[in-house]
């Protein structure tokens, strides 16, 4: 037994720092690859369809799709295209409704127009001043 204690010797973090690490791939001096893993992935990939059974085809089909659809969803700019929409479908429709005119002999929304301005005249106007009382 020692009196010093002793440091458990860690391996490195990474192969590239560990000057007794091997790769069997590479040249003498030649980096490993961005992406270098020391563990062999599960399967192959892309899978060679022609080996596959149609059940097997159709789930990595369904797959792909699912994680294709999530990848490439934009919420946010689906919310605002569709915000501008109806934004522009209302506006259309408010200014057939109560600016357009239809023809000179009147249009489907003469009452309608005629009742909201009026509404918006009785709001946003003065009323007159009071006339003046005899005492």
């Amino acid at each position: 037994l020692s009196s010093t204690p002793q440091q458990p010797s860690q391996p490195p973090a990474f192969p590239d720092q560990d000057p007794d690490h091997e790769y069997e791939s590479l040249a003498v001096g030649e980096k490993p690859h961005a992406y270098y893993s020391p563990h062999k992935p599960k399967r192959l990939w892309p899978p060679d369809m022609s080996k596959l059974s149609p059940k097997h085809q159709f789930r990595l089909e369904r797959k792909y799709r699912r994680r294709a659809a999530l990848k490439y969803a934009r919420p946010k700019w689906m919310k605002a295209t569709k915000l501008a929409q109806w934004w522009v479908i209302g506006f259309i429709l408010v200014y057939a409704v109560l600016f357009m005119e239809w023809d000179a002999k009147g249009g489907p929304f003469d009452e309608i127009r005629d009742s909201i301005f009026a509404g918006f005249k009785a709001v946003f106007s003065t009323p007159p001043p009071p006339a003046p009382t005899r005492r």
